[in-house]
């Protein structure tokens, strides 16, 4: 697993692979109810504030036009996403909210990935 990231209504979990996959987990059961291939790899992941996309490192991901298609998606061009509530930055440097800077993350301390829920960030 290369990045994890929370719905921002918790229900669901977002996890991208060295496959090159994303799967999106249901958060209190534990079921995967959708698996997609990419073709590239993803470092960073995380749903916009409708859960309706992703924001990866290579661009913007429609999940709900995926809905039982194991073909590659359409990927909007990589743009800096705007996030509302805690979240890490695109570049994981900042730890931020409503896409204000709130906390800089020293290098040793910048994770490989990464999960909000609620009020709760985790980094490893």
């Amino acid at each position: 697993v290369t990045s994890v990231a929370f719905s921002h209504d918790s229900t669901r979990l977002a996890s991208a692979s060295y496959d090159n996959t994303v799967n999106i987990w249901d958060a209190s059961s534990g079921k995967c109810l959708q698996t997609f291939s990419i073709g590239k790899p993803l470092h960073h992941i995380a749903f916009n504030v409708t859960g309706l996309y992703l924001h990866t490192n290579i661009g913007t991901i429609n999940i709900r036009a995926l809905s039982g298609s194991p073909s590659l998606p359409n990927i909007s061009e990589p743009r800096i996403p705007q996030y509302q509530g805690l979240s890490l930055s695109a570049d994981s440097v900042w730890i931020t909210h409503n896409s204000e800077k709130l906390l800089w993350l020293p290098s040793e301390y910048r994770p490989s990935s990464s999960a909000v829920s609620g009020s709760t960030i985790g980094i490893g």
